[in-house]
């Protein structure tokens, strides 16, 4: 019985760990290969964020732009309307200024008004 015993304890003790290897040989495996996946997934997903981030950057700087831009064409047309009043100004005050020359009278005394006029 003893003899026995002790073939038992030699062959659990050389057989199995060699059997426990083979036998958990894939599931460590597949945890390995699982680890190795949350990992690229983690990464991928990290890789995303970053894009994700630069992204909207760039739309805000977009943004920045076009806010900038339609600023200043506010700022061109007002511009505009400003140098069509002043010429309308300007214009009328021409023809006033042409309007009083052509009443101006050339002679002293105005008794004989050059040009003769109604006024």
């Amino acid at each position: 019985m003893e003899k026995i015993s002790e073939i038992l304890t030699i062959v659990n003790t050389a057989l199995l760990p060699i059997l426990g290897f083979f036998l958990f040989y894939n599931s460590r495996r597949r945890e390995a290969r699982a680890k190795a996946e949350r990992e690229e997934i983690h990464n991928v997903s990290s890789i995303s964020d970053e894009w994700q981030e630069l992204y909207k950057k760039a739309e805000d700087k977009l943004k920045a732009k076009d806010a900038k831009i339609d600023q200043l064409y506010a700022e061109k047309e007002s511009d505009r309307q400003r140098i069509r009043e002043l010429n309308e100004q300007h214009n009328a005050l021409k023809m006033e200024h042409q309007a009083a020359k052509f009443k101006e009278c050339t002679v002293r005394g105005c008794e004989k008004r050059q040009p003769p006029s109604n006024y």
